[in-house]
């Protein structure tokens, strides 16, 4: 313990309860480099957390507790791993990541430019409310709608040319029969397309409602 009355210790263990808002720790203070046998432990030491966030980390050999004593009692101010990997944060910027075992690159970003960035782990996905719908990609879904849109629009027109000859002479029937054929088939082929497209305009990365 140092002159201040602030000491780093060893995190052995974090628990959450179930029937209060707080963390607790056992820890090794006190005791030889490498004895954890001969340390002086400590259970249920509080740890100290900001209202609105609570977290339970993956320990690992690296994860240290600053702690105060409180006459027999010991606090954690805060927890802390410098031996976790790295995180590449901008000046300016602050972020709130993953601390288990293997959600270190799930993270929430607020950029130095005022940008949001919700990054879930690759593979996973990113849930609001009750994530019962998928959400749009726009740019997917409006390329779809506008080539569905446009093959409608051919069709309108091969059938407004059809109706056009079939209403003068005889001969210029079977041409435009043709061209209302290959436009029907057209766009009933964007339609297609564009029922199919919904696994890609619809995200597979956020869920909503």
């Amino acid at each position: 313990m140092n002159g201040d009355g602030i000491e780093f210790v060893r995190v052995n263990s974090v628990a959450v309860s179930g029937s209060t808002r707080a963390t607790t720790a056992q820890v090794s203070a006190a005791g030889a480099e490498g004895d954890d046998n001969g340390a002086e432990r400590f259970d249920a030491v509080e740890i100290t957390q900001p209202l609105g966030l609570i977290a339970s980390p993956t320990i690992t050999s690296t994860t240290e507790a600053v702690c105060v004593r409180r006459g027999d009692e010991m606090v954690a101010l805060v927890l802390i791993d410098k031996g976790a990997a790295s995180q590449d944060v901008e000046s300016g910027e602050t972020r709130l990541h993953g601390v288990g075992g293997s959600n270190a690159t799930a993270v929430f970003r607020i950029r130095a430019d005022g940008a949001i960035n919700i990054t879930a782990k690759t593979g996973q996905r990113v849930d609001m409310q009750g994530a019962t719908q998928s959400l749009m990609r726009g740019d997917d879904y409006s390329t779809s709608l506008n080539t569905a849109v446009d093959a409608i629009k051919v069709l309108n027109i091969a059938v407004g040319t059809f109706a056009t000859a079939v209403g003068g002479a005889l001969p210029a029937v079977a041409p435009a029969a043709v061209t209302l054929n290959t436009a029907i088939g057209v766009c009933n082929a964007a339609l297609d397309t564009f029922k199919s497209s919904s696994s890609l305009w619809l995200s597979t990365k956020i869920k909503g409602e």
